[in-house]
């Protein structure tokens, strides 16, 4: 009975909807992020596509499980630099060595 009356009370049901409007930012929020990981991850597969395409297994592998779009930025942008195919291997091999000091 008590719950009844609290539940139909303004201040019960501004605080549920205070939480749902917090769970639903960090819904949209986490949703951008992953999309942000996404488009480094594909970024970093076009580079190498395009510039070492004999990397490509190795960067598909390496670029997978990396979850910070900071980290895939900057290999991608190392690797549009990269000059040959044996700095664009160890670009590549480093990315989990970075993530795990992230």
């Amino acid at each position: 009975m008590f719950q009844d009356i609290l539940r139909e009370s303004w201040v019960y049901r501004e605080i549920v909807e205070e939480g749902l409007e917090k769970g639903r930012e960090e819904g949209r929020e986490e949703g951008r992020e992953e999309g942000r990981i996404q488009e480094q991850q594909d970024m970093l597969i076009r580079l190498v596509q395009v510039r070492f395409p004999e990397l490509l297994g190795l960067a598909k592998q390496q670029s997978s499980g990396v979850m910070k779009p900071g980290i895939l930025s900057s290999v991608n942008l190392n690797l549009a630099t990269a000059q040959t195919i044996e700095e664009a291997r160890k670009l590549l091999l480093n990315i989990s060595k970075d993530e795990t000091k992230h």
